[in-house]
């Protein structure tokens, strides 16, 4: 482990989290399930709302500075976390920013879009294309940067790149310590799925540190193949880059909980929104956590995860998500 980590720590790092994100335990969701459930608390950082993409941009724009950068570009849903925090991360290091939105958003400046805008971003609205499309108009706008003297260093999706994984191989690291403060084991780490890569990294830095946890991921738009895919191309690139054996444990999907799509509120994860908010003063969102922790909900009740399991949650954040939503859609 020690090996390990000294790889992970002499990763370039540029530090946007003042604070290491609390571990929680949640007691009376606990005696509910029927379960030791502790939360991983990544939902809240220093800056942009806070969320699970700082702990990648930290180690992406360690990059970024090494190569000199000086404008940032991404991409995204209109409502995206990462590019929320991109543009809040360019913000405090000074750094221009440029966000390449796909798909259409009619209603009104809300959200992530409105805090984009808020933190200084460039935001262009792609509409209805493919990832392709996206990375040609990031690709081509950094060519035109470059004409004009920038330093431009463009972030993939999601920060879905093997120093982007490497951060969440680290913070697996960081939850097994906080686990062994309080003498509790980690049979169950649960976290939402959307491109990927926080979950890769969780299951690399399970298989490096925790062999007996399991690591679940709780699909919040991919099909299971397309992530499965997905991970393992990125638990090779990241094993490569620190060195270590990637064998372990297998991935561990469950797609159960989409509901109606991507960013589509569903039922059961409305409803795991209000009984977070009721039971523990916690706000899950309703694109990602929200639909995470309705998924490990379902699978301590059917028994997939048995009952006096100790389970973790990691809370990715998302906050803004909800103040796109309507009273209807959210007291439904």
């Amino acid at each position: 482990m020690n090996m390990v980590m000294g790889r992970l720590e002499r990763l370039p790092t540029v530090r946007l989290l003042t604070l290491r994100p609390p571990w929680e335990h949640w007691p009376r969701l606990s005696d509910r399930l029927g379960v030791s459930l502790h939360v991983k608390r990544d939902d809240l950082g220093s800056i942009g709302s806070g969320g699970n993409k700082l702990r990648k941009l930290e180690l992406l724009l360690g990059d970024a500075r090494q190569q000199a950068a000086t404008w940032l570009l991404t991409t995204g849903g209109p409502q995206s976390n990462h590019a929320r925090l991109t543009a809040a991360a360019a913000a405090k290091l000074g750094l221009g920013c440029s966000l390449f939105l796909r798909g259409r958003w009619d209603g009104p400046l809300a959200g992530s879009l409105l805090l984009d805008q808020l933190f200084g971003a460039d935001v262009h609205m792609l509409g209805e294309v493919e990832y392709a499309a996206a990375d040609l108009a990031m690709a081509e706008a950094a060519a035109r940067l470059k004409q004009r003297g920038e330093r431009p260093f463009i972030i993939p999706l999601g920060g879905a790149t093997a120093i982007g994984t490497a951060a969440y191989v680290k913070a697996t690291a960081e939850i097994i310590d906080d686990a062994a403060a309080v003498s509790k084991p980690v049979d169950f780490l649960v976290v939402a799925a959307g491109t990927g890569s926080t979950y890769a990294g969780l299951l690399l830095g399970s298989r490096l540190f925790s062999p007996d946890s399991s690591v679940i991921g709780i699909s919040v738009s991919w099909a299971k193949s397309k992530l499965e895919e997905e991970v393992r191309r990125l638990i090779a690139e990241t094993a490569a880059l620190l060195e270590v054996d990637p064998k372990g444990k297998g991935a561990w999907f469950d797609v159960d909980s989409i509901g109606p799509g991507y960013s589509r509120i569903s039922p059961d994860g409305i409803a795991a929104v209000k009984l977070v908010a009721r039971s523990e003063g916690v706000l899950l969102d309703t694109t990602y956590t929200g639909k995470a922790f309705a998924g490990l909900i379902r699978l301590v009740e059917n028994g997939t995860i048995p009952k006096g399991s100790s389970v973790v949650f990691v809370h990715t954040g998302g906050l803004p998500d909800l103040f796109t939503r309507t009273a209807s859609e959210l007291l439904q």
